[in-house]
Formats: C-alpha cells, sequence, structure tokens
C-alpha cells in the first residue's frame, strides 16, 4: 500500500499547480471551444506527457538528495523564501487582475499541449521542491518503485484537470477573471502557511 501516498500526493501537487486560470489550462478551453472536445482532450494528453518528464527530471535530481541527507536542510531553508515569494506573487496577481489569456498558436492539439506545457519553467523546480519536502518529512518515498508512482499521479492529475477545464469550457471562460483573481488569493495564504510551517520546521523541529 506503499505506493498510494506518492502517487496521491503527486496527483494533489499538480491539480494545485495548475488549477490557477493561465495559459496551460485556458489554451484547453480555447481548443475545446473552438474545436470541439476531443481535441481539448487530445491537447491535456499533450500537456501532461511533458508534464510527466518533466516531474521525472524533478525526482531524478531528488534522487540525487537520497544519497546526500543534509541537503535537506538547505532544501527547508530555500523552501521558506520560494514560498514567501509565491506567496507574494499570487497577492500581487490578485490585486493586479490582470486578465487571464490562452496561447494562439495553431496546429495539432496533442503536439500544442506538448510545446505550451514546455513552456512553463517553474514546473521542474516546483515539482522538486515539493517532491523533496515530502520525502524529507517521511511522507512519500522516491525510490524505485515508488518514484513512478509519483510521477504518475502528477501526470494523472495534470490530465484530469485540463479536462475539467476543457469539459466546462464555456463555464470557465466567463468566470476566468474572477476565478483567477480569487484562487490567487488562495494560493498566496496557502503558499504563506507553507512558509510559516517550513519556518518552523527549520527552527524548532531539528
Amino acid at each position: 500500500m506503499d505506493f498510494i501516498n506518492p502517487f496521491f500526493f503527486g496527483f494533489l501537487l499538480t491539480t494545485v499547480g495548475i488549477s490557477l486560470p493561465g495559459m496551460v489550462n485556458m489554451t484547453a478551453v480555447s481548443i475545446s471551444i473552438k474545436r470541439g472536445m476531443p481535441a481539448g482532450l487530445r491537447y491535456s494528453a499533450g500537456a501532461a506527457t511533458t508534464i510527466f518528464f518533466q516531474a521525472y527530471i524533478a525526482v531524478a535530481f531528488a534522487g540525487y538528495l537520497g544519497k546526500h541527507p543534509e541537503v535537506f536542510t538547505y532544501i527547508r531553508t530555500a523552501s521558506v523564501a520560494i514560498f514567501l515569494t509565491l506567496a507574494f506573487f499570487f497577492f500581487y496577481q490578485a490585486r493586479r487582475g490582470k486578465e487571464v489569456q490562452s496561447s494562439q498558436r495553431k496546429g495539432r492539439p496533442y503536439l500544442l499541449g506538448v510545446g505550451v506545457a514546455g513552456m512553463n519553467a517553474l514546473n521542474i523546480p516546483y515539482f522538486f521542491t515539493m517532491g523533496a519536502l515530502l520525502k524529507a518529512e517521511g511522507l512519500i518515498s522516491l525510490h524505485a518503485p515508488y518514484h513512478l508512482f509519483f510521477i504518475s499521479g502528477l501526470a494523472l492529475g495534470a490530465v484530469t484537470l485540463l479536462a475539467a477545464y476543457a469539459r466546462f469550457a464555456q463555464f470557465i471562460l466567463l468566470r476566468a477573471n474572477y476565478f483567477a483573481r480569487n484562487l490567487n488569493y488562495f494560493l498566496s495564504g496557502l503558499f504563506l502557511v507553507l512558509a510559516v510551517v517550513q519556518l518552523g520546521n527549520v527552527y524548532w523541529g531539528g
């Protein structure tokens, strides 16, 4: 049953990480509206493919840390700054209220999904930081074969959420900016809490 935790946390990390309306998921909305639900699903599968390989790279780095556990202390310390930065970023985005947009590129939906997801440079450090922290807390194992369940959870979370964006495209399109603003506030608070928790772990958790 040890495979459940890495799969569950992988699924959860992706759905949280790409839940905010942005280029990747709003492109799923745009494709679904213009070209139909099947095209939206193919796009979602393409984006999930890229996320799978991004997660594999991130887990490979985390595997290195398994041989150097002392580095986890520095990861925890760095994560405080990362979480505070993300909290400020999402709060700024919420206050700014910038309208979300989709990618206007044309092409085969699957390949478009691969390309658009590949443009998100934050995926690898996000998966790496969160995976390393979960491993450090003993919540998941990233040793073979459990790392594959973690990566599969990440990919399945991506395709599930993007498929939901495609399925409810019309509804989301009309309310995207409202969702974006409120999700930004939520994510800002979430990362602020995570920063405080990690700060406590660094100074009082030993």
